[in-house]
């Protein structure tokens, strides 16, 4: 048996989680005002953010799987939502919205099952 839980994203909070993920990484973004982003379903899923400058020329910022799930466990994170360490996280695009999927305990009881199997050896 095993346990499920997602979390969705709105538009806006998928655009301020990678917005601030790349803060934190030190990753330049083009100046300007960022876009509502737009998920490219893939395989693989990637995530580009258009961001208009100044001048009214537009730039974008594309970001994959794994940095778009990063971006959202840290969002998580910093808003104090509670996940487990160990837990398998990911990214699913559900009803067109980013969605962070995380698969709990079937992690746990094989990684007890496989410790039982190398103590009866």
């Amino acid at each position: 048996m095993q346990e499920l839980r997602a979390i969705s994203f709105t538009e806006r909070e998928l655009m301020t989680a990678i917005v601030e993920f790349t803060g934190r990484l030190n990753r330049k973004l083009p100046v300007g005002m960022v876009k509502d982003p737009i998920i490219v379903e893939g395989p693989p899923i990637t995530v580009q953010l258009p961001i208009e400058d100044d001048y009214g020329k537009m730039h974008e910022a594309t970001f994959a799987e794994m940095e778009v799930a990063a971006a959202l466990v840290n969002y998580c994170m910093t808003r104090k939502i509670r996940m487990p360490a160990k837990a398998e996280k990911v990214l699913q695009i559900i009803s067109g919205a980013a969605t962070l999927v995380i698969w709990l305990g079937e992690q746990e009881v094989g990684a007890q099952r496989k410790k039982a199997t190398l103590r009866n050896r």
